[in-house]
């Protein structure tokens, strides 16, 4: 992708999980390897026993925080994190998904071209466990605004 940025606003990546060992790793992955240069990342554990908390750790120096501590579910744990939260735009991944490559700056870019909006919302692919695509999603825009497309991200203000 083109560097059209003059500037990197902070994005603010929230995983909520619990007991996702299986899939976490992928989706921490997913998230550092946009390589964004402006990346604050926090990870909501929700107590798990399965072995999710050793793989956070292997990644805690990326971290800006993260706990493993019992919660009320997923709204809570993102609620959590976005008391947290600093970035100029936030968004949560859940512990079983993926951003694709360029996510982060394609949302950066559109943030950019557009700063009179307060929500960015990219196209997803519904995918399973072995990357199979289930169902390809594009949203509907009501809006003079297109939405910067094959992001497979929403953020907000």
């Amino acid at each position: 992708m083109k560097n059209y940025l003059k500037t990197y606003p902070k994005i603010t990546v929230i995983t909520p999980s619990f007991n996702q060992a299986e899939f976490l790793e992928r989706t921490i992955k997913s998230v550092l390897d946009q390589n964004y240069p402006n990346l604050e990342y926090i990870i909501m554990d929700g107590g798990s026993t399965d072995g999710s908390v050793e793989i956070i750790q292997k990644y805690e120096k990326y971290l800006k925080f993260w706990a493993s501590e019992k919660d009320n579910g997923q709204s809570h744990a993102i609620n959590k994190g976005l008391k947290i939260a600093t970035g100029e735009w936030v968004s949560w991944q859940n512990s079983d998904d993926i951003y694709y490559p360029g996510a982060f700056k394609s949302a950066a870019v559109a943030a950019q071209t557009h700063p009179e909006v307060g929500l960015i919302i990219g196209d997803v692919n519904l995918i399973d466990e072995k990357d199979r695509l289930i169902r390809d999603m594009h949203y509907v825009w009501f809006s003079p605004i297109k939405p910067h497309s094959g992001a497979g991200i929403c953020m907000m203000r």
